[in-house]
C-alpha cells in the first residue's frame, strides 16, 4: 500500500470530517470512499466514475485533484499509447537501392509489350471488318401505320410493414447526483455516467433492459408510462434486468 490513500485519510481526519459527511455531500457511498483509503481500486465501478469519485473526494478533504487524479494514474499504471518507431518495419535503404534498375527496366518491357500488343489488334480489327453496307431503303407503305400500343401503368410497389414498437422503454428522473450504465437488448446504450438532480433519460428495447446505478434511492422511474417501485436505498449500488415477463416485479 503506498501513501495515496493514508493522504487522504490524514486531510479529512485534520479538518475533522467523518466518512458519512463526505458520502452525504458528494452523495458517493461511503464503501466507495474506504474503497479509495485503502486503495482498493476494484471495489469502485470503473472508469469515468473512479476518476470522478476522486476528484470529489479531493475537493471535500482541500486536496488538488488534479495532482490526486495525477497520483492515482501512476498508482494504477495506465498504459499510454506509444508509437511504433518508423524504422522497425522499414528495410535498410541500401538493400532497396540494386533492386530499383531491374524494377524500372521491367516496367519499361511490360508497357511495351502491351503497347504493341494493343496496336496490333487495332489494326487486325480495321482489316478485318469491312465497313458495314447502308440498309436498303424500304418502300412507301400504301396503308396508315396501326397507332402505338398504350404503355403499360407502372407497377405500384407493396408497402412496407411497419417496424414493430419497442416492447419496453424506461424514463429515468434524477432526484440526487448519482452514476448509470444502461444495455439495451445486449448492447452498450450508455456506457457510464454521472448525473445531477433535475437530469432525465430515455431509453427503449424489444427484450431486455439492464440498468446499472450507484445511488438506487436518487432515481425515479417509469417503466412504458407506469411509475416504477423505489429502487432502493439512498447511495445503495443495484443492477436491475427488466423485461417483458417481469415487468410486474417493478410495477406491481
Amino acid at each position: 500500500m503506498t501513501n495515496f490513500g493514508a493522504t487522504f485519510k490524514r486531510a479529512r481526519e485534520s479538518k475533522g470530517i467523518s466518512i458519512e459527511q463526505i458520502a452525504g455531500e458528494t452523495r458517493i457511498s461511503a464503501r466507495f470512499l474506504l474503497a479509495i483509503e485503502a486503495e482498493e481500486f476494484h471495489v469502485l465501478p470503473g472508469g469515468i466514475f473512479n476518476r470522478g469519485f476522486i476528484r470529489a473526494y479531493a475537493e471535500k478533504v482541500g486536496l488538488d485533484p488534479d495532482q490526486a487524479l495525477a497520483d492515482y494514474e501512476r498508482l494504477v499504471n495506465i498504459p499510454e499509447a506509444t508509437e511504433a518507431p518508423a524504422t522497425a518495419t522499414a528495410p535498410p535503404a541500401k538493400r532497396r537501392r540494386p533492386l530499383y534498375p531491374v524494377a524500372i527496366a521491367g516496367v519499361i518491357l511490360l508497357i511495351a509489350i502491351v503497347y504493341l500488343g494493343t496496336r496490333e489488334s487495332s489494326n487486325t480489327k480495321q482489316i478485318a471488318s469491312p465497313p458495314a453496307a447502308p440498309p436498303p431503303a424500304s418502300a412507301p407503305s400504301a396503308t396508315p401505320s396501326p397507332p402505338p400500343a398504350p404503355e403499360p401503368a407502372p407497377a405500384v410497389p407493396e408497402p412496407e410493414p411497419p417496424a414493430p414498437a419497442e416492447a419496453l422503454r424506461i424514463d429515468i428522473q434524477v432526484k440526487e447526483t448519482t452514476w448509470i450504465k444502461v444495455y439495451a437488448d445486449g448492447k452498450t446504450v450508455n456506457p457510464g455516467e454521472i448525473l445531477e438532480p433535475g437530469t432525465t433519460r430515455h431509453f427503449a428495447a424489444q427484450d431486455s433492459i439492464i440498468l446499472s446505478t450507484g445511488n438506487a434511492g436518487g432515481l425515479l422511474l417509469k417503466i412504458n408510462d407506469i411509475p416504477a417501485k423505489e429502487l432502493g436505498q439512498r447511495g445503495e449500488v443495484r443492477q436491475f434486468r427488466i423485461t417483458p415477463s417481469n415487468l410486474k416485479d417493478f410495477i406491481g
